[in-house]
This record gives C-alpha cells, sequence and structure tokens, in this order.
C-alpha cells in the first residue's frame, strides 16, 4: 500500500512474500534509513554509522569498525572492565539486600559503565552531563530521533511547525548536551598531561586515524562525536 505522507511517498508491505523483496531481492536500494530531521541534527549530518545512507561513506565507516574499533582483539582487551561492572553490580545488590533494587536503573548504569569504558577510557559515574541526569538525557535523544518533525514532511514550511510546536528547540538542546560531552571527552584525550592508557579506547583510536590519515581523507573530530553517538 503507498501512502502520500505530505511529500514523502511511503510504502507500506504487509505480506512476507514483498517482506522478502524488500529485504533480500532489492536490499541495497532499501537498506538505507530515510533522512530525517532528527538523527540528521543528532548524527552531524549523517556522519554516524546507524543512520548514514549506504554509500562509500557508510561502507568506510563499517570497515573502520571492523577493523579497528571492534576487532576481536580489542574486544578480548576490554574483558576485564566488563567483568568489573558486572562484579560491581552483583556486590551492590549483594549489599542492598534485602532491600528492593530498581533493576531498569541499575542495568542502565551497567551499560553505562561499560560503554563510558570502552568508549572514552573511564566511567563518568553516571554525570555526563551537567545536570547530573544523564538517563532523561538519553531518553530525550531517543525521543528526538523517533520524533515525528513536520520538516520530514512539508519541507518547504514544515520548520516553522517544528519551531512553534518546540520540537527544533528540543532537538538544538539535546544535540548540544552530547557535543558538549563529546568535546570533554575528545579534549581529555589530547590533554598531553593525560596519563599514557594501558588499552586504548575508541576516542583513541579514532584520534589516532584522524593523526595518521593519508591525503585526500578527511576524518574531523565532528566524524568521532558522531560515531560516539552511533
Amino acid at each position: 500500500m503507498l501512502l502520500q505522507l505530505g511529500k514523502i511517498p511511503t510504502l507500506v508491505v504487509s505480506s512476507p512474500e514483498i517482506a522478502k523483496q524488500v529485504l533480500k531481492t532489492h536490499d541495497l536500494e532499501c537498506c538505507s534509513r530515510p533522512l530525517t530531521e532528527g538523527p540528521r541534527r543528532l548524527s552531524y549530518n549523517f556522519l554516524d554509522i546507524a543512520f548514514a545512507p549506504c554509500n562509500d561513506y557508510w561502507k568506510e565507516m563499517k570497515k573502520i569498525c571492523v577493523m579497528e574499533l571492534f576487532s576481536s582483539k580489542r574486544v578480548k582487551s576490554f574483558a576485564s572492565v566488563r567483568e568489573e561492572a558486572v562484579s560491581s553490580l552483583m556486590e551492590y545488590i549483594s549489599q542492598t539486600s534485602p532491600n528492593p533494587v530498581n533493576m531498569s536503573e541499575q542495568v542502565f548504569y551497567l551499560l553505562d559503565n561499560i560503554i563510558c569504558n570502552i568508549a572514552c577510557g573511564r566511567s563518568y559515574q553516571g554525570k555526563q552531563f551537567q545536570n547530573g541526569k544523564h538517563d532523561k538525557v538519553i531518553q530525550e535523544a531517543m525521543a528526538m530521533l523517533g520524533s515525528f518533525s513536520a520538516a520530514d514532511f512539508f519541507p518547504y514550511v514544515g520548520w516553522i511547525i517544528d519551531v512553534l510546536t518546540g520540537l527544533h528547540a528540543r532537538r538544538e538542546k539535546s544535540f548540544h548536551e552530547f557535543d558538549e560531552f563529546y568535546q570533554m571527552v575528545i579534549d581529555e584525550h589530547l590533554d598531553p598531561r593525560r596519563p599514557a592508557p594501558e588499552n586504548e579506547d575508541i576516542v583513541d583510536s579514532l584520534l589516532s586515524l584522524m593523526k595518521n590519515q593519508s591525503e585526500g581523507e578527511s576524518l574531523t573530530q565532528d566524524h568521532i562525536k558522531a560515531i560516539l553517538m552511533s
């Protein structure tokens, strides 16, 4: 079924046969996500991996991820980080017993701890953002990524609706909160007084690639921020 949502033609697939055509037979023609305003802003104009269209840039980023960021050797090097985080959670649950534990909150902190250590080299103890409510900031970013933006369907006048409804301001606030955090992390890694890490984290690897890139390549700090946002 073909729906015309503003300026955007939208195809609804509801049968296994057609789903196979979309997801397998014509995969290359259909694999890119829609280029919507929420992901555009939060991914630094689609410089990330999750929302970038399937093109040469995306293939290069995929290659960097497979060969540099998430190679088997690197994943194994961070085994101790995962083990320590899980042990810390188990110890907390043991000490809290017999009082109830909010497992949703604790699992969120567990993942935050692991991801920050692997990506940024250290845990921020849930205080990455100035207001200290990092779970709220992340939830707001998720909402912005999946929000209905009038500009997506009415390109010439939709932005006015987004401004009037406050969506544009919310999106900009979410973007700047993450941008400030990522810039802080990059600045910390570029600080010459920073002790040499035992294991390079993801930001170390990306900064090394940016420093040693050959002529014609253009990996910038915005690319690093976008990959971290992924």
